[in-house]
């Protein structure tokens, strides 16, 4: 019972059982650092108010940092403790004696427990904002090199229309580009100060929440205790960017996992990224992109557990919301690994030019093209589809592509089909035609990745905006100098 934080109610020894089962620390033990910058804060706002003298104000920042130097050696016994909080008191007691008895004056676990949290997604959010700027800069690096390569776009995994490969490869740009806002965004909607709220009713102490909003670097102030020590909704928006972010890896993955198969060879993939065959010799094996496709649904799962979790719990606390933090935790280590390895496996792949250029040869990529050939001279759109569907069948009846159709032949389909019709319906012009903003036109492209790389630097700043708003238990000790 000696380091139980509870023990003047509880009149016996929990049983062992109970003490292995209820026992958070090997997970919340990855709070430490929150949780000690987090009590530093707590600490000025008592010493403010009078509920700790000038001697116990030094004795426990100074213990603070003991504690911390004790954690980050491994000269604790973490095992031997309930969760983080009842290690940062009870070894700061054996640190610096009674005075250590006074830091949970005012709070609870309950708020306690929510500001570790907001602080550790703080800096999650910032470490997966950085690997996302790092993926999209390795992605806009590849797209300026192969500006001039072609490649079949698919639908339905069809062939359908040839669209330039920097084109395709900034359509991930914008998806990773979404889920950047999405982040950014998570970092606002918890921004808002926990402490005050203690167990759900807020803390029987004045404690100058404004001058602890400003310690920790928060933006707002939380308004209701019942609702912030019972609610993780800033935690289920930060699980649903890893989310999104591992789904759109996840389809990346996929289609390099494709376009490496034997049956495309668009790309090769680095060695130093694949792993081999325990039973077949000549197998070089994409296992990373395997892997991170698999690991997204271990994010979705997450997802899908945080809000479980709170679907049925009644208001505030309760001991349920223990186990959010393996679901958190959970969802950030497995994004943020998958968003690095992949930008790594990215920046190496090369590009089979000579396997694409012969892939662009069938399947009549121009056939949308030349439909709208004869909707500019003056048939409708669904008379020039027929016609071309028409002309499509013939030549694979043939065994024909349409650059060898005659022009007489041509117009016996439409009189509308002139001598231009060949340079319309060249691959490079079927590029060049898309001149919309959103096309595949390469000064449009060009366009857009000018525009992306302008985005990364404007988010750079913007980062660097966050992080300093991010404080840190050395933060809290200079202020208190």
């Amino acid at each position: 019972m000696e380091n139980k934080i509870w023990k003047g109610r509880i009149g016996k020894n929990t049983d062992e059982a109970v003490e292995k089962f209820t026992s958070s620390i090997d997970i919340d033990k990855n709070l430490y650092l929150y949780d000690l910058t987090g009590t530093a804060a707590h600490v000025i706002g008592l010493h403010r108010i009078g509920i700790i003298t000038d001697m116990e104000f030094k004795e426990i920042i100074s213990g603070l940092k003991k504690v911390k130097k004790s954690i980050e050696e491994s000269h604790i016994d973490t095992g031997i403790y309930e969760d983080i909080h009842s290690l940062v008191e009870n070894e700061l007691s054996k640190t610096i004696g009674d005075a250590a008895m006074k830091i949970h004056t005012g709070r609870s676990r309950n708020d306690q427990v929510v500001l570790d949290e907001k602080l550790f997604i703080k800096d999650a959010i910032i470490d997966m904002l950085n690997k996302i700027l790092a993926l999209q800069k390795n992605i806009i690096k590849i797209s300026q090199k192969v500006m001039d390569v072609i490649i079949p776009a698919y639908t339905h995994m069809q062939k359908a229309q040839p669209v330039l490969l920097s084109h395709y490869l900034m359509s991930y740009y914008q998806k990773f580009d979404r889920d950047k806002a999405s982040f950014f965004s998570n970092f606002e909607s918890c921004d808002f100060l926990p402490l005050g709220a203690a167990a759900c009713t807020g803390s029987g102490y004045e404690l100058d929440r404004k001058l602890l909003k400003n310690l920790l670097g928060f933006k707002y102030l939380d308004s209701n205790s019942m609702d912030t020590v019972g609610s993780r909704d800033f935690i289920i928006d930060f699980i649903y960017s890893c989310c999104k972010t591992m789904l759109h890896l996840s389809r990346f993955c996929e289609d390099l996992i494709i376009y490496n198969s034997s049956e495309f060879s668009f790309i090769e993939i680095d060695e130093a990224f694949c792993t081999g065959s325990s039973i077949m010799p000549q197998k070089k094996n994409p296992d990373v992109l395997e892997l991170i496709r698999g690991k997204s649904s271990l994010v979705i799962g997450n997802l899908i557990q945080s809000m479980i979790l709170l679907k049925g719990l009644s208001s505030t606390y309760n001991r349920d919301l223990q186990e959010d933090k393996k679901i958190l935790f959970s969802a950030y280590r497995e994004t943020a690994s998958s968003v690095e390895i992949f930008s790594k496996l990215l920046e190496k792949i090369k590009f089979n030019t000579v396997k694409i250029k012969d892939s662009l040869k069938s399947s009549f990529l121009e056939a949308t093209d030349i439909a709208d050939y004869l909707v500019k001279k003056g048939e409708s759109f669904r008379k020039a589809h027929n016609i071309v569907g028409k002309i499509v069948r013939s030549c694979i009846n043939k065994k024909i592509t349409f650059p060898d159709i005659k022009l007489e032949e041509l117009k016996e389909y439409s009189p509308c089909f002139e001598s231009d019709i060949y340079k319309y319906a060249d691959i490079k012009s079927c590029i060049s035609n898309k001149k919309v903003d959103c096309g595949t036109a390469k000064k449009q492209v060009i366009l857009n990745i000018e525009s992306g790389s302008k985005k990364i630097k404007s988010a750079e700043q913007e980062l660097k905006s966050l992080t300093d708003r991010v404080p840190d238990f050395k933060k809290i000790i200079e202020y208190i100098k």
